[in-house]
This record gives C-alpha cells, structure tokens and sequence, in this order.
C-alpha cells in the first residue's frame, strides 16, 4: 500500500518587519531541509502563505506549532489532506512584496468576521431563493476543474486582473455577492476591491473551496478543485484526481487526452494545445521534434 503523504494548506495576515521577515525566511528554510518538509512558504510583509507536505503527520504537526509560536499567533486555521503521491519537488521559502499578488500592497485585509460564512452558513445561501451573485475569484485555467454552480467566472489570466474585470463587468452593487477561492486567501484582498467599488453586501467563503468539499462532499461545487501541487486537482472527497493533468503544452490544466508526436505516447492536454499537430509529452521529446521533425500523427 502506497504510503500517505501529510498536506496542510494556511494563511495569515499579520504584520512582520523586514528584519523579522528576513530572520523567519531563513529559519523555515532550515526547517523544511531538516524535517524533510517539501511545498512552498512564501512570506512579506503582510503575512504568510504556505502550502507544504511530510511523510510524518507527527512532523506536519510539529510545523504547525513552530509557525504559531514564531508567528505568536495560534488562530491560524490549517486546512489538511492527505496524498499517495509525492505532491511537491521543491523546498521553497521565499520573502515577497505580496503573499497573494493582487499588485495591490497597499490593500491591506481587516479579517471582518461578518464577512466570512462557514461552510454550512454558504451552502445554505447558495439554496436560498434570494437573489445573488457568486463570483469565483481564480483565474480561468483552476476554473477549468470546477466550480460552484452558477458561479461567474471572470476569465481572470491571473488575479492581479481582478480589479480590471470589476471595472468592465457593470455587477449591480446593491445584489448580495458571494466570492470564493481556493483556500480563502484570494478573497481576502479580492473583497476590499468589491466594497472600493460601492458593492454593499459582500460574503466570502471561509476556508475556501477546500473548507467547503470537506463538508459538503457532492454538493454545490461541481467538478473537482485545481491545487498548486503535483496532485493538480482533488476531487469532492478531497482525494486527487483522476482526470486531470498537467498540460505539457503551456503547463495549464488539461483533460483530453492526447498522442505525442515523438514518441507516441499517451497524455492530458488542454483544448488550446491538443490541435497542434507537434505536441509533445515532455521537454525531451520536444527537442527531438525541433530536431528531427514529427515522428507520430499528422
């Protein structure tokens, strides 16, 4: 039996001087090298964004713990799961302008709990008859996996675009708005861009999609949930998927699956690659096509 990997997904916004910054940068990355910790830590000024894995459960625990106490902050909410395989390369600690980039640091969250609806509290809102507008915040290659039902989806290439698609989609302002994301971080910032705009009543969803499949398996959200990570995308019980892949063509989300034109073998692509006629599975089969010129199909 395939051993499980520990995940655990979290945020926060706080205030860490550059000094300070500088000194937690350095000492989580000791940590994830020595405990054996993989994923992506990223730190600024505003706060802390991680999304990081272990064989151990006992060593993702530890880590939760050292984050709270340097952190001094132990409301920090760690959304976990579990995975067969390997779900990051890499042990990345970085210091950043932006632990969500908006290319707004000047916006800076106030955590309003009236705000924020729990899992229970947003589905119910979802089946209530009352008029509303929910609004997916991601960009459009993690729509692609899934969405709530009825949700908008604002074709954002990346979330700095947010702004720009607020401004052009003439939303009535006084008509409740429901936005998500992934894990709830996006919203965070992606709601004082609403309320700049005059829009009254805005809820976020607490936790994210993440929070939401972990209740409500099979209910609102249709599809599966794009990741930042090897597993891609999980599905309605939080386990990963099984239909969709990375897309070697421009490293989007891709579900069709398609032949490469060296070595003919099998692979998920997205849309926009799968008519090119030499697309191939990887970088070397790549070169060899540049070189040697289409070996299968067309």
């Amino acid at each position: 039996m395939a051993h499980a990997w520990t995940i655990t997904s979290f945020y926060r916004f706080l205030d860490l001087e550059p000094d300070r910054l500088d000194a937690l940068v350095t000492e989580l990355s000791e940590v994830l090298r020595e405990q054996g910790i993989w994923g992506l830590v990223i730190l600024a000024t505003e706060g802390i964004n991680a999304t990081v894995a272990a064989e151990s459960p006992d060593t993702i625990a530890r880590f939760k713990m050292l984050v709270c106490e340097r952190l001094g902050d132990d409301g920090i909410r760690f959304k976990d799961s579990t995975s067969e395989i390997k779900p990051f390369r890499h042990q990345n600690v970085v210091g950043r302008t932006e632990i969500v980039t908006l290319r707004r640091p000047d916006l800076h969250p106030d955590d309003p709990e009236s705000s924020h609806l729990s899992a229970r509290e947003w589905h119910a809102m979802l089946g209530s008859p009352e008029p509303k507008i929910v609004l997916d915040t991601r960009n459009r290659y993690e729509t692609v996996a899934g969405k709530f039902r009825g949700a908008i989806d604002p074709g954002l290439d990346a979330f700095s675009e947010w702004g720009e698609y607020l401004d052009r989609a003439e939303l009535p302002t006084d008509v409740p708005v429901m936005i998500y994301c992934t894990g709830g971080i996006r919203c965070e910032k992606a709601i004082l861009e609403l309320r700049a705009r005059g829009f009254e009543k805005v809820y976020q969803l607490r936790d994210g999609i993440l929070g939401y499949l972990a209740e409500f398996p099979d209910g609102e959200f249709e599809g599966e949930c794009f990741v930042f990570d090897d597993r891609v995308a999980l599905d309605q019980h939080l386990q990963p998927t099984t239909r969709f892949g990375i897309c070697p063509g421009c490293g989007l989300t891709g579900s069709i699956e398609t032949r490469c034109a060296w070595c003919g073998g099998r692979f998920l692509a997205c849309e926009d690659c799968t008519p090119r006629p030499a697309l191939t599975c990887c970088k070397t089969c790549r070169d060899r096509v540049g070189r040697h010129g289409v070996r299968f199909g067309a």
